[in-house]
This record gives C-alpha cells, structure tokens and sequence, in this order.
C-alpha cells in the first residue's frame, strides 16, 4: 500500500506540474502584443507603449525591460528613432529603450553561464556593448528627470560593469529619491547589497528591513524581507549540497534558520502588505510566491496555504526551482498543503 501511495502520489504531482503556467506572473496583452511586433521590426509598436506608462513606473520597468529583450539585434534601428526636434519626452523614451537593449545585447553576447565558462574575448565584447549603454540612459534622466527607470536601467548596468560600491550607491539614491519603493529597483539593490555582490548577509537584511518598516501599507515591497531570506538560504544550500556528505548540515541549518522569531517578522511583514485591501499590482504573485515559501520552508503552513492559495497555476521560476524544477517543487508544496 505505501508503494502503491507513493506512486500515486508521484503521479499526481507530476500532473499538477505539468499544468502549470510559468509565465505571465503579470498580465499585459498589449505588451505581448508588443513584443511579437518589435521582434518583427515594427519599432513603433513599442514606442507608442512607452508613451502610455510614462507616469506608471512599475509598469514602465517591466515595458522597458521586456522591449529591450524583444529589440535584441535591434539596437541600431532603436537609435535611428531619434529625430532633431522631437520632443523631449519621446527622445527620452527612444534613449531608454536603446538603453536596455544594449543591456539586454550586451547578456546575450555574455551568456548566462558563471564567469569562468566566459571567454577573454566574449568578456571584452560584453564590456563594450554594456558601456554603450550608459551614456543614453543618462541622456534619458536628464530629459525627464522625474523618472526612475533610467536609473532602474543603470542599477543593472552598474553591476554588470563591476563599477565600485560608491557608484552603485549613487544611483540606487537616484532611483530612491524619485521611487523608493519601486520593486524591480528593491530587488537589484537587495543584490548589490548581498554576499556575493557588494555587502554582507547583515547589510541586506538591514535594507529589506527597512524598506518593509518605510513601506506603505498594502504595498507588496513588503516582499523584500521573504527575497532576503530566499537569497541567504539558497546561498547556503549551494554551499552545503556541493558534497552530499553536508545534506545533514543543511538540515541543521534549515531548522535553526526558521526560528520563531523569523516567521513572526515574515507574518508581519506580508500582514503590512495584505491586510490593508491593497489594489492589483504587478508584484502580487511575484510576492505571494515568496511569502507561501517561506512560510512552507519554516513548516509555518496556515499562511504559507494563504498565499499560495492565491496564485491560481502560476509558478514562479524564483523562489521554486534551485533544488528540482520549479514546476516540481511547487507541485510537491501544493499537495503538502493539501491545495491540490
């Protein structure tokens, strides 16, 4: 009988997994739409999208990073959208568009592979093409100085030229004085701040935590606390099950992590975010998947099955994925909490 369950079970797991959607966390059929049509040349598709969020900065991040993926190759015709005389706003739309798909060809020409599978050759080209970026990002925030999106870009552009901590620093303060609690631009911050970037387990933690306490109620940055956790324990299990002779440390290490203490200021955190009837925003899954798996790695399943409740057949690569398949692990989460 419990071989029989154990395949049963298997089956079932499998099946819910397969049915899962792993895009489209946030809907935008006219960016979709957008896309297709970039990818086909028609540049002025995406420009008439930029002009609609020009004053949505959330949804401006993810136009502007998903019209710079579709623009790869592009990058060219991008720049000969500029004309003498346009107006200012559309000539900053054009600069950061052009921006991120020079980011965005600089990635493609890199790989997503560790630095030490990247060529000395490939790693010069990278640097190139990721240079150019800068100065049409900056040209951008100085024709619409209120908008934190240029700096957003240049968030992701300073990491990816390695420049030195002081100059991160400055432009994460230009994206904070303009949109403090933009969360793509949280989220990157967080990044510099960790380990294996610029800073310290201690120094990210202290930034989630302070962006949870400024917050304002009902807004789902609050989720930088649960992606602070995410990152320190998928450090830590890297660490660890490199020799299967550690999996008993990681154990260890799991139970001692997930303290009382940990869940209460997680429960807080996601209360801050939830219960002061929040409108849709384009991190609501994003958030409730990170928030359902702490909960679910700290045995804390009331809310972990609340917010994972909420997330229909959308899976989220992140934080699922960095142990089995993403489909997989949040598959297993789901019939663990009896949601499936």
């Amino acid at each position: 009988m419990g071989l029989f369950g154990n395949r049963k079970k298997d089956a079932k797991i499998e099946a819910l997994a397969e049915g899962f959607v792993t895009t489209g966390l946030w809907q935008d059929p006219a960016l979709t739409a957008g896309e297709q049509a970039v990818g086909d040349g028609y540049l002025q598709a995406g420009l008439a999208l930029l002009r609609e969020c020009r004053y949505d900065y959330e949804q401006r991040v993810r136009r502007v990073s998903a019209l710079g993926d579709a623009a790869i190759g592009r990058s060219g015709e991008v720049y000969d959208l500029l004309a003498d005389g346009m107006p200012g706003e559309d000539a900053a739309d054009i600069l950061l568009w052009l921006g991120s798909t020079l980011i965005s060809e600089a990635w493609e020409i890199r790989g997503g592979g560790y630095a030490a599978t990247v060529g000395e050759d490939r790693f010069k080209l990278f640097f190139a093409s990721l240079g150019a970026a800068e100065e049409p990002l900056l040209e951008a925030a100085k024709l619409r100085p209120d908008d934190p999106v240029p700096w957003h870009e240049m968030l992701a552009f300073g990491m990816g030229m390695q420049l030195d901590r002081e100059r991160q620093d400055q432009i994460w303060a230009n994206v904070a004085q303009r949109a403090r609690f933009l969360v793509d631009a949280n989220w990157r911050r967080l990044q510099v701040l960790c380990a294996k970037w610029h800073g310290s387990h201690e120094e990210m933690y202290a930034f989630a935590r302070e962006t949870v306490a400024l917050a304002p109620n009902g807004h789902p940055v609050t989720y930088l606390l649960p992606l602070a956790h995410f990152e320190y324990v998928r450090g830590v299990y890297d660490d660890l099950v490199e020799d299967q002779d550690q999996l008993w440390e990681y154990s260890k290490f799991q139970v001692d992590h997930w303290s009382e203490p940990v869940v209460a200021e997680l429960r807080t955190a996601a209360a801050k975010w939830c219960t002061a009837a929040p409108g849709p925003h384009p991190d609501d899954l994003a958030a409730h998947h990170h928030f359902g798996w702490c909960f679910f790695e700290a045995e804390a399943k009331d809310a972990a099955r609340w917010h994972l409740g909420q997330v229909g057949n959308h899976v989220a690569t992140s934080p699922w994925g960095y142990r089995r398949s993403a489909r997989r692990e949040f598959a297993e989460a789901l019939v663990d909490l009896k949601l499936a």
